[in-house]
């Protein structure tokens, strides 16, 4: 495979915020959609058959919706994620600096936390109380 063709197959593609292979989302497209419509067909050809004629339609759109199931549980084992996520934890300066970044004020928020009893308990118990208050309390 030349260097060309490598880098073609490797085109990449911006949706909802996310990067993706464009063939890979081609590809789940066509799977889901393929399902979908299998799965609606099959509806219209068995329910005639089992079910009143006025909810023929009704049950066909439901298979056809366990088709769309069925095609994200396959598009989900066939095109697994590729990106890592590295989490580090967050240090008190890099939130400030964040802060700073949105021109929003730290300090506001970290008096929000301490009058707020149930949110200082609900982001202790998350971990993430000390982020938002050591500096300040390093200040001290």
């Amino acid at each position: 495979m030349t260097e060309k063709q490598h880098n073609n197959e490797m085109t990449y593609v911006e949706v909802i915020g996310d990067t993706v292979y464009g063939k890979h989302l081609i590809a789940t497209i066509s799977i889901s959609i393929a399902f979908s419509l299998i799965g609606f067909f099959i509806g219209k050809q068995i329910f005639p058959k089992i079910a009143p004629e006025q909810m023929v339609q009704s049950y066909s759109l439901l298979l056809g919706i366990a088709g769309s199931l069925i095609a994200l549980l396959t598009n989900t084992f066939l095109f697994k994620p590729k990106r890592t996520l590295n989490e580090t934890p967050s240090t008190s300066e890099e939130i400030s600096e964040v802060y700073r970044q949105l021109q929003l004020d730290i300090e506001e928020e970290r008096q929000s936390i301490k009058d707020d009893p149930v949110i200082a308990q609900e982001m202790k118990e998350q971990g993430i109380y000390d982020m938002f208050m050591n500096e300040q309390e390093d200040k001290r």
